[in-house]
């Protein structure tokens, strides 16, 4: 099984301004079953990091979503979250719980159902932004 590891700008928004965050499609299309980590560095404080996974084909399965427990004090893996067939879920990490004291990195682990592909069979999206301080 490969992986496409996706380096994420985090798009910060502003207070009472609009500010785009647009869907960006996953790559990983090579084989069935093939991941997609998400490698995103927060740059704002606490549990202000967003990251919303759409599941946009309404006939394939689920999306398994993971992240790894971090490097620091607070240091837990978060429990697999399932996201049905055409739906959407918003995810709010803590990074004291998920980032890697090397980097100051997390990374969000997301898998197909079955035997399908993120692209070709769940036709999936992303988006990331951190709240404002």
């Amino acid at each position: 099984m490969a992986n496409v590891d996706k380096t994420v700008t985090n798009v910060n928004l502003t207070r009472e301004t609009g500010v785009a965050v647009t869907a960006t499609a996953f790559t990983s299309d090579t084989s069935a079953n093939d991941t997609e980590t998400l490698i995103i560095t927060p740059t704002r404080r606490g549990t202000q990091l967003v990251v919303i996974i759409n599941n946009v084909a309404s006939d394939q399965g689920s999306l398994a979503i993971d992240c790894a427990a971090g490097d620091y004090w607070a240091g837990q893996a978060m429990t697999q979250v399932a996201i049905a067939q055409g739906t959407s879920k918003a995810l709010v990490f803590e990074p004291a719980k998920h980032q890697d004291k090397d980097d100051d990195t997390i990374e969000v682990v997301v898998t197909p159902a079955s035997g399908k592909k993120l692209v070709t069979n769940h036709a999936a999206t992303w988006q990331c932004f951190q709240m404002p301080s």
